[in-house]
């Protein structure tokens, strides 16, 4: 059989690399695709995949980009995420607003907002977006695509993302009748992300709680929700280190005579106050502050987030003792070396709000966090993040100020190590609901091999154009100029055109000044050349006077002569 994936960027694919290779060893092809290029090496991770693994093969998706209705159906599917998350149920989660509303057209705000909610309601706003969207003309791109590559299955990893092209490519295996998976790539991907409007024929997911999301938040039929596991932390379970800690101190610039925490960062938007680095400065400097014996000397190895590199520029540890800050994203051989030697030789992980939490789990070690009031949008005002306190009793060790956390982050380094009971409850439950010795990945192919045996049936309101796809066409291209551009602006256009105002009038202004700079030295020079015509005159006109001067003295001196002449003859 043949698999289509389907992502938003390479570095995906680090998520689904057991699955990619169980496929091919199974004699599976496998055609790897994505959206948008990136810098995380996930090119040359499918390049390695294609390499090692009969039957793989890679290559870019054909975009809907370029598609004349392409922007307003992105519009369209930034206002549903906006509509969304305008639910009670989430009421006490606001960042998912904020994060949003910079990309809702200002039209959609005013309808969900003030007097347009109080006469139409967000939900009536939010099934005619739906309508809207479903209604949007087909990308013929895709179609074409999807009929040369002739997969038996399309699996979709960025479904939950509204501006990968994943939805296009649903539509369009919709309407050929290719069955279609949607792959959830991580933890907080159904409660967070993008509404599955168009149900997939088959949803894979790692638990039983993301079960319940994909049934409850967005609709979809519990028979076609799968639970596999989470097929992305296999390959932890299996690892060991690949060195001594010793030798793994020495090269990160620890001292290997103590032990030491390992931090790792976050990638929080928006962007929180004070941003992570200079709380992550803020909590080593407690741990070097403290009366406490076993934190004041240990070491402390902090993983910057990948994506929020720029944040560091200003903050510098390099003047504390024992403290190194080293990592990036774990995809080569080199890199998942660092990443899971870190958290296997670490005595304990600190963190705000991130994925690597589980990773830590599985590696043994023990999870601890601080709930800020700083940062308590990002934490528990975020539904994953809860999971992380409550699912089968929870995995985090929390406080709420830095004395409680230091005084357990003491407790946690001098307590014998091993995996505790709270930390083997929350992954049997979140990671490997059927224990931990059963890896994910099995039932993941499993699945996607059910998966291509669904029967085929090409979906009609998918297929030929309909005379709402010609109306929903029209109003497309309405939207490209005049009032019609200006109802769908968002906070982002805005802010862009008025950056293009003031970069027009400082163009204007610099222009003004070379214009009148040039037309003052025009004038300078015209002037200049004036007083030298006037000069040249002066002096044309004084040759002249001495030349006819000379004339009349020759003149003069001959009458003289004359003169002079005359008497001698007489």
């Amino acid at each position: 059989m043949k698999f289509l994936f389907s992502a938003l960027h390479f570095a995906n694919y680090r998520n689904f690399e057991s699955v990619v290779r169980a496929l091919s060893a199974r004699g599976h092809q496998v055609h790897l695709t994505a959206d948008e290029p990136e810098t995380f090496g996930g090119q040359a991770l499918v390049e390695c995949l294609a390499a090692e693994c009969p039957g793989v093969t890679w290559g870019a998706m054909p975009l809907a980009i370029d598609e004349p209705w392409f922007p307003f159906a992105q519009k369209l599917r930034y206002a549903l995420d906006y509509v969304r998350f305008l639910e009670p149920r989430y009421a006490d989660v606001p960042k998912l607003r904020l994060r949003n509303i910079n990309r809702t057209p200002r039209l959609v705000r005013w309808l969900t907002g003030g007097v347009g909610l109080a006469l139409i309601g967000h939900r009536t706003v939010a099934r005619a977006i739906q309508w809207l969207e479903r209604s949007m003309p087909r990308s013929a791109a895709t179609r074409a695509f999807l009929e040369a590559q002739a997969p038996d299955a399309l699996v979709l990893t960025a479904l939950t993302f509204s501006r990968s092209s994943a939805l296009e490519q649903l539509k369009a295996a919709r309407g050929l009748g290719i069955p279609v998976g949607a792959a959830i790539m991580s933890w907080d991907h159904l409660s967070s992300k993008a509404l599955l409007h168009i149900a997939p024929d088959m949803t894979l997911v790692w638990n039983e709680v993301q079960q319940r999301e994909a049934v409850d938040l967005h609709h979809l039929p519990t028979a076609a929700v799968v639970v596999t596991g989470a097929q992305c932390y296999d390959h932890w379970f299996e690892r060991e280190p690949s060195r001594s800690r010793d030798e793994f101190c020495r090269e990160m610039g620890l001292n290997p005579q103590r032990p030491f925490i390992l931090y790792v960062c976050s990638t929080m938007s928006p962007a929180p106050t004070p941003l992570e680095p200079l709380f992550v400065k803020q909590w080593v400097e407690a741990l070097r502050a403290s009366a406490d014996p076993a934190l004041r000397d240990i070491g402390v190895l902090v993983r910057p987030h990948p994506e929020r590199i720029k944040e560091w520029a200003e903050v510098n540890l390099d003047g504390i003792e024992n403290v190194a800050v080293h990592g990036g994203t774990p995809i080569d051989v080199s890199s998942r070396n660092d990443y899971f030697d870190a958290l296997a030789h670490s005595r304990a992980v600190v963190g705000l709000c991130t994925s690597a939490f589980l990773e830590a789990a599985i590696a043994g070690r023990p999870v601890l966090t601080l709930l800020l009031p700083a940062y308590r949008m990002h934490q528990d005002g975020m539904a994953h993040f809860r999971y992380l306190l409550n699912v089968a009793g929870g995995l985090l060790h929390t406080a709420p100020d830095l004395d409680a956390h230091l005084r357990q982050l003491s407790n946690v380094v001098t307590a014998p190590e091993g995996r505790d009971e709270r930390n083997r409850r929350f992954l049997t439950a979140f990671v490997r609901p059927e224990g931990l010795d059963a890896p994910a990945t099995p039932r993941f192919v499993e699945a996607v091999e059910r998966l291509a045996h669904t029967p085929r049936h090409s979906d009609a309101r998918f297929t030929a154009e309909t005379t709402a796809q010609q109306l929903v066409g029209r109003m497309a291209a309405m939207t490209t100029s005049g009032v019609g551009r200006w109802l769908m602006m968002d906070a982002i256009d805005t802010a862009r055109a008025e950056s293009e105002r003031d970069r027009a009038d400082v163009k204007d202004q610099q222009q003004a000044v070379r214009t009148a700079y040039f037309d003052q030295k025009a004038q300078l020079r015209d002037a200049q050349s004036r007083e030298r015509r006037q000069e040249q005159r002066a002096k044309a006109w004084a040759k002249l006077r001495r030349g006819l001067s000379a004339r009349k003295q020759m003149a003069r001196v001959k009458g003289g002569l004359k003169q002079l002449a005359g008497f001698r003859h007489q």
